[in-house]
């Protein structure tokens, strides 16, 4: 059966795009969506039975890091084979690729964390060089981390990426067709990818998180671990859950970081979800004396103005994020909701959605388009053809795509970006029938009981899972221990230093609660100028032969390479066998300028003499320092919103210009 259901817009197809990749994966107050658990038996959980403890595991063949290893990082890499279908344990075998993030401690814990990511389908290792200062490299605190490309993602062999489907999401901007045959399309692209991938003799079936659980399984007594401990995020949270209850003989402890039950219908419950997220984010707003004052009543405003723009679409040039290229689309009022939507899943980005649903309102899509733009490549990130075939068989097989449809009419502000949706909201089932990956056993729809002790993270502004379904999921462990941080999206722990201290405490001591009094001093996210306050602290690269200034609690998401937020960043750079017209000539093409921006002055610091430059572009500002020495250049850039530059400026750009030293 067809369900009828709305069409989306381009800007509106590609956010669904990017979201329902993330939407498993990746507010103290239950009314966030029908309780996960309500109508249902209080349930004995058992295990799948893999047969593991029959299967003698190979041995991990070390080797070369398929990814960029970020300098004064150790890390070993290699691969190891596991079985296709555990039932043939002698036949075809599956290729994982595994990682293993030696601590710097000089006594590390015999115990490792593994980090389980979400999706399902996101690939660990290949994002390992923008995360590593942020996220692997804090959680090697004490102990290794142990990464892992679940089967079918990243580096995995076989790969259900479906390259047919990623590409086209980028050809469909710009593409001038109408809202139904770019749904149609889409889901072709997605009958495509399943046809190959069957024609090439990959089995659906055999993947699915028990197969992901046993797998790990075997690899923990493959390294010869007897205790290990695990690390969930969003999907990695269920994958978590499973090993739990299939495997718990090899766990030590568990932090659930943005948790999601098994027990939860993700689909029907995700309109109230966003819905509860959005008004805790509005909520804040008002709590917020500058905010508002600076962004009055902006819930009324933002309901408006998504009305408006379903009436009177404004263009919007989306921004390609690996060529710069340029495409003009419109944004709709479904379009504005699922940005907003997919913001919420980014603590840092939540800051500035106040000020970017008031640039809409006065017309500026400038910055909503750079954004769209990072958003349209998140595609080539998660293999969606490993997400369909666990959310088919273990999530919509349990599902009603009535019911789905009834859930996204209930939410009338966010419900016209599910409904929209051809793979999140009812046009999912429609998908899910092509993929004919049939049921899961009922044990994937029970919640899971375990007395392994866990720490369950959860973020008050986390649009997909609320902390309503952590404190689902903790319902049924006798030793768990709930911790929700306020004003704060999803993925705690990478996003907050509290939450981060908090689980390494954990981790040295499950059996005793972790000290949680940091929580209370969580603030509001910095909503305007006058809130933002950066402390500039000491470092040194010798990957890049500097020194000097750097935002403190910035993440290094590359060496030299800071940021606040998706929106606000400090580059320090060298940059080999380039003179300045060179860089301005290049930049000038970049941004679609005439000519190359002109100095606006000169500075003398740190031995060099810099030219400075001043540009804004699609709603956001950039200083730019330039200094020629031999060999090339050295560059300072800050970017950021209009509305922080005069603060980013004199509070990060004046002293790190002023600090920047090159050392040998």
């Amino acid at each position: 059966m067809k369900w009828a259901r709305a069409t989306p817009s381009r800007v509106a197809t590609v956010l669904v795009a990017a979201t329902v990749l993330m939407a498993a994966c990746t507010g103290d107050d239950t009314s966030g969506g029908p309780d996960p658990a309500a109508g249902r038996d209080d349930p004995t959980s058992t295990t799948v039975d893999r047969g593991v403890s029959e299967v003698e595991p190979d041995e991990v063949r070390w080797g070369v890091c398929p990814f960029h290893v970020p300098a004064g990082a150790e890390i070993d890499c290699g691969m190891f084979d596991v079985p296709a279908d555990y039932d043939e344990p002698d036949g075809e075998t599956v290729t994982l690729p595994v990682a293993v993030v030696r601590s710097a401690h000089e006594s590390p814990a015999e115990d490792p964390i593994v980090y389980l990511s979400g999706g399902p389908g996101q690939s660990t290792l290949e994002p390992v060089p923008m995360t590593f200062g942020f996220l692997y490299e804090p959680l090697a605190e004490s102990r290794d981390v142990i990464l892992v490309d679940q089967r079918g993602t990243g580096f995995a062999r076989p790969s259900l990426a479906c390259d047919e489907y990623d590409g086209w999401v980028e050809e469909s901007l710009g593409s001038g067709l109408d809202a139904d045959e770019l749904a149609e399309q889409g889901v072709a692209r997605l009958e495509e990818c399943h046809e190959r991938l069957v024609g090439q003799g990959v089995d659906l079936s055999d993947y699915d998180s028990a197969a992901s659980a046993a797998d790990l399984e075997l690899l923990r007594r493959s390294l010869g671990h007897d205790e290990w401990n695990l690390y969930g995020i969003s999907y990695g949270t269920r994958l978590a859950q499973t090993i739990l209850r299939d495997h718990p003989e090899g766990v030590r402890s568990v932090v659930l970081d943005s948790a999601y039950p098994l027990t939860a219908d993700l689909y029907e419950e995700a309109p109230a979800n966003a819905a509860r997220a959005v008004d805790e984010l509005f909520e804040l707003c008002e709590a917020d004396l500058e905010c508002a004052e600076r962004h009055p009543d902006l819930e009324t405003r933002f309901a408006a103005l998504v009305d408006d723009l379903d009436e009177r679409p404004l263009p919007v040039e989306i921004v390609d994020a690996s060529t710069g290229e340029r495409v003009e689309e419109v944004l709709d009022g479904a379009g504005l909701v699922g940005f907003v939507f997919q913001a919420l899943y980014s603590t840092e980005l939540a800051a500035h959605l106040p000020e970017l649903i008031d640039g809409v309102a006065a017309g500026e899509t400038g910055t909503v388009g750079v954004l769209l733009g990072a958003l349209s490549q998140q595609s080539d990130q998660v293999s969606i053809g490993m997400q369909l075939a666990v959310q088919c068989r273990e999530e919509i097989a349990f599902g009603d795509p009535g019911s789905v449809e009834s859930a996204a009419a209930d939410q009338p502000l966010v419900g016209r970006f599910f409904e929209a949706a051809a793979t999140l909201g009812p046009g999912v089932f429609d998908v899910c029938e092509t993929w004919d990956v049939g049921a899961a056993p009922e044990v994937e729809n029970e919640a899971v009981s375990s007395d392994v002790p866990t720490l369950v993270l959860a973020g008050s502004l986390d649009p997909i899972t609320p902390p309503a379904w952590g404190r689902t999921v903790a319902d049924h462990l006798e030793s768990a221990t709930v911790v929700e941080l306020p004003a704060t999206g999803h993925g705690v722990l990478a996003s907050r230093e509290c939450a981060l201290a908090v689980g390494l405490e954990f981790f040295d001591d499950p059996a005793s609660a972790p000290d949680t009094a940091c929580v209370d001093a969580v603030e509001a996210p910095p909503f305007t100028a006058g809130a933002v306050e950066v402390e500039m602290v000491p470092f040194r690269s010798e990957e890049l032969g500097v020194s000097g200034l750097r935002p403190e609690g910035w993440s290094e998401v590359a060496p030299g390479a800071f940021q606040a937020s998706p929106l606000v960043s400090l580059l320090i750079q060298p940059v080999p066998g380039a003179s300045t017209e060179q860089l301005m000539q290049q930049l000038a093409i970049r941004l679609g300028l005439d000519t190359p921006s002109e100095p606006v002055g000169q500075q003398q610091s740190g031995g060099l003499s810099w030219d400075l430059f001043e540009l804004e572009d699609l709603g956001q500002r950039f200083d730019l320092a330039v200094a020629e020495h031999e060999g090339g250049l050295w560059l300072v850039q800050l970017v950021s919103t209009p509305e922080r530059h005069d603060v980013h400026a004199a509070q990060v750009f004046a002293p790190a210009l002023e600090a920047v030293e090159p050392v040998s």
